[in-house]
């Protein structure tokens, strides 16, 4: 293969290219690349000059004509020659400067990854511009700091939680037993006693959850994987709420047997947060289902229900701890607002991805992956 049929080759990949006239790379290749035919375009002009003031020297000595072929020859020469060195430019400065950006892609794609997990990670920085090793090293201990802060968030939660559950089940059960032996108090009295057992319950619930949601994110608790069938995994999870929700559960699962690697009993219970949104959020004879396909390499597991659904400005909100789309929701039926947290950082751990497709007054879907086995 000859210069000219790689220099040819090159060229073809470049203008396949899809060109960013606003990307940083654009403007550096055409910055080099205009610098450099203004200087050799000059050169170009200086060499031709003499070339042609020789030849008329030569002329009146020799009797050598201008238009002596020869010296036509050369002259076309000299133009083909500045052709090919302005090709060879393009390709080379197209080059080097890909090259010296590919840093900051490399950067880029390491903060999309890891951004979004508050992950440190030491990215290979041997080789680089000084500018960029300073940007990479900012980045990090940005992200140093912001683990610590995550995780102080996450042990106060824990700690809190702890501190205040005891209490709190001490508190809740000394009210039930009063609650059940209430025939001598009058209606006034029973129905403040009956409000501070449901409140002295929710808080408990809310501090289950907190812990549950705590664990969720620690790294210092491991996950107990094994080789699950998501068919029976999804069956038993059905016939579970079933009994206890009392509620219609439909199946649509897969008539081969779908395999993933996960926690069994938090796989259950991200089924039992989804399963119970969607009970809280539909009418009681509006069945739920649940849908289990395989594609892509994910096991795909699905929870819909033909609720009120969800407005496209709150979507992208419902998996903050806390977030609820409707504030007026009292508390019986308005659950801890963890739930939907709580999903979404055991899906994560587990290597997976969970999103909703909702249209208000049709209902939603909530929809989680996970990989699967021998796909």
């Amino acid at each position: 293969m000859n210069l000219l049929t790689l220099l040819k080759r090159s060229l073809a990949k470049i203008a396949q290219v899809r060109i960013n006239p606003s990307s940083l790379q654009f403007r550096l290749t055409v910055g080099i690349i205009i610098i450099f035919i203004v200087a050799y375009s000059g050169f170009t002009i200086w060499l031709d000059w003499e070339i042609k003031k020789f030849f008329m020297i030569t002329y009146q000595e020799h009797g050598i004509s201008f238009n002596d072929p020869n010296l036509l020859r050369l002259m076309q020469n000299v133009r083909t020659v500045s052709i090919l060195v302005v090709a060879i430019t393009i390709v080379i400065a197209n080059f080097l400067v890909k090259r010296s950006l590919l840093p900051l892609h490399q950067m880029n794609q390491w903060a999309t990854t890891y951004a979004q997990e508050l992950s440190p990670y030491q990215p290979r920085l041997t080789g680089i511009p000084s500018e960029v090793k300073a940007i990479a090293k900012t980045w990090n201990d940005l992200l140093v700091r912001l683990t610590e802060v995550r995780e102080q968030q996450r042990q106060f939660t824990n700690d809190l939680a702890h501190e205040l559950r005891s209490p709190l089940s001490m508190v809740y059960a000394y009210l039930q037993r009063t609650w059940q032996r209430s025939h001598n108090l009058n209606d006034a009295q029973k129905e403040a006693l009956a409000m501070a057992v449901a409140d002295a319950e929710r808080m408990n619930q809310i501090l289950q959850d907190l812990l549950d949601l705590a664990r969720a994110g620690s790294i210092a608790m491991p996950l107990q994987t094994e080789q699950l069938i998501l068919n029976d995994v999804i069956a038993d999870m059905a016939q579970m709420s079933e009994k206890f929700a009392g509620r219609e559960i439909l199946l649509e699962l897969a008539p081969f047997p779908i395999k993933a690697q996960a926690d069994r009993t938090q796989l259950m219970q991200i089924l039992n947060h989804l399963i119970d949104n969607a009970v809280k959020h539909s009418d009681i004879d509006e069945a739920i289902t649940l849908q289990l396909t395989q594609a892509d390499g994910w096991a795909i597991i699905q929870v819909i229900d033909r609720g009120c659904g969800i407005p496209l400005a709150e979507q992208s909100r419902i998996f903050e701890p806390f977030y609820r789309v409707d504030t007026s929701r009292n508390r019986a039926t308005g659950g801890t607002g963890l739930g939907l947290s709580i999903v979404k950082r055991l899906v994560e751990r587990m290597g997976g991805q969970v999103g909703v497709r909702s249209e208000p007054g049709y209902g939603s879907t909530f929809i989680f992956k996970l990989p699967a086995i021998g796909a």
